[in-house]
C-alpha cells in the first residue's frame, strides 16, 4: 500500500489558537447574556420610556437582546479561523464596543435602545471593546506580531 498525503482539516479544534478559543468563549458568554436579558425584559417598545431591566449591570430589553445575538453570533463562525477571529475582534470591538460605548456615555436613549443606567452600559461596552482588542494583542505577542495574526 502506498502512502498518501491527507490535507489537514482547517477547523480542527485541537489546533485552534488562543484567539480562536477566546473569541468562541466571548461569543458564547455574550449570547447567553443576551438571551437572559431578552427573557428578563422581552419588550420591543421604543422611545425614551421603553422598559429596560438590568442584567449583570447592562440594561436589557428585546432590542438589546436581539442586538447582542446579532453582534455575537458571528463570533461562533469567526472562531473557525484565526484571521477571521482577529477581524471579528476589530469590528465588534470598535463598532459594538467603542462606538456604542461612547454614544451610551452621553445618551439615555439611542435609536431604539433605552439606557436608564447609561453609564454602566457605556462602561460595559467599552470594557468589551478593550477586551476584544486585547485578545488580538495577546495573540500577536504569542505569534510574534500582528502580521502573523491577520495573515493566518
Amino acid at each position: 500500500m502506498g502512502m498518501t498525503a491527507v490535507a489537514e482539516h482547517p477547523v480542527s479544534s485541537t489546533r485552534w489558537s488562543f484567539l480562536q478559543w477566546a473569541v468562541l468563549v466571548v461569543g458564547v458568554v455574550h449570547i447567553v447574556w443576551a438571551i437572559v436579558g431578552w427573557v428578563a425584559e422581552p419588550s420591543f417598545a421604543m422611545g425614551e420610556h421603553a422598559p429596560a431591566t438590568p442584567v449583570l449591570g447592562m440594561d436589557y430589553n428585546g432590542w438589546h437582546g436581539l442586538a447582542g445575538l446579532l453582534l455575537f453570533a458571528p463570533a461562533l463562525i469567526a472562531a473557525l479561523r484565526k484571521r477571521w477571529a482577529a477581524w471579528y475582534c476589530v469590528i465588534a470591538g470598535v463598532g459594538g464596543g467603542f462606538i456604542v460605548g461612547v454614544w451610551a456615555l452621553f445618551a439615555h436613549h439611542v435609536i431604539v435602545f433605552s439606557f436608564p443606567h447609561h453609564l454602566g452600559d457605556a462602561i460595559e461596552h467599552l470594557v468589551t471593546g478593550v477586551l476584544l482588542l486585547a485578545l488580538i494583542g495577546i495573540q500577536a505577542v504569542r505569534d510574534g506580531g500582528l502580521r502573523a495574526v491577520f495573515a493566518a
